[in-house]
């Protein structure tokens, strides 16, 4: 099944991702290493699950993540599925 969201739909069902280079992205931003180091590891335990693995790029104090199908070649169902997951992450 292909969904094509809106920017603004996009924002309503996962607030601060945007669409940047037809990727789901978000920008998460930390007190400390340690913090940074947290989250990536309860993220990679979501992909894990999930079997859907994102893209991170990590500094010291923040990490950008990025979701996109490669298999569907789109931003699928199972993206919308990896965001909410990660959204429940408490950082």
């Amino acid at each position: 099944m292909k969904i094509i969201l809106t920017e603004s739909q996009v924002k309503k069902i996962a607030p601060g991702w945007k669409m940047v280079k037809g990727a789901l992205t978000k920008k998460y931003k930390f007190d400390s290493y340690k913090e940074v180091l947290d989250f990536v590891n309860k993220v990679g335990g979501v992909a894990e699950k999930q079997k859907h693995h994102p893209d991170m790029k990590i500094t010291y104090d923040e990490v950008v993540v990025s979701i996109f199908d490669h298999e569907e070649n789109k931003i699928s169902d199972k993206c919308y599925k990896f965001i909410r997951a990660v959204e429940k992450i408490q950082k």
